[in-house]
């Protein structure tokens, strides 16, 4: 779990780079948007993760230019950042996008099966797999308003395993959005 100092100093890095992509000249980048960024712990590297619109040939070209230019990058976020220690960059592809999108492929064809099962392509139980899931077969979604529900709720029965009780018996239980938390930040200022 990251310190504080690093989910800091992680932030500031984003604010930082946005910043210095709009002033980077000769580069080539794109649509770019950063997701999120892991600082090590001696804080000597950033991991920064970026998504790209545009087919495979243009993310590539994206990430290979943003490479080349992570040491002037660097330079440019370094004085506004006020560290001793500018972490080096290193630019990683965010794969959390193309696994949602693979995620909702599935629930739209689950909420499409007619009542026979149909079993999972090899594309599919290898995106299941990578996420951590086993192998399974789609169940028929009920028609009518609950389709959607029952349909998510198979994709995350053979993502996650079985649903906890105490999900089924709670009808206001919800998944934590993590955005909905405050900010440490946000809890000194309101205990001032």
């Amino acid at each position: 779990m990251p310190s504080r100092r690093q989910e800091r100093v992680s932030k500031r890095i984003m604010q930082e780079l946005v910043e210095a992509f709009r002033n980077l000249k000769n580069a080539d980048l794109g649509f770019i948007t950063l997701t999120k960024c892991e600082i090590s712990p001696d804080l000597r590297h950033a991991k920064v993760f970026v998504s790209v619109w545009g087919d495979e040939e243009k993310q590539g070209a994206t990430l290979k230019e943003l490479r080349r230019h992570a040491s002037k990058l660097k330079g440019m976020i370094g004085r506004p950042l006020g560290i001793k220690v500018v972490p080096d960059l290193h630019f990683e592809f965010d794969e959390s996008i193309a696994n949602a999108d693979r995620i909702s492929r599935l629930i739209r064809d689950a909420r499409q099966t007619d009542s026979n099962p149909e079993p999972l392509t090899p594309e599919e139980i290898e995106a299941m797999t990578a996420a951590g899931a086993g192998k399974g077969s789609r169940e028929a979604a009920p028609e009518g308003d609950d389709a959607f529900d029952a349909a998510r709720m198979d994709v995350e029965e053979e993502l996650f395993g079985e649903a906890s009780e105490e999900e089924d018996d709670d009808p206001n239980w919800r998944p934590i959005n993590l955005d909905e938390l405050p900010d440490d930040e946000d809890e000194k200022e309101d205990g001032k």
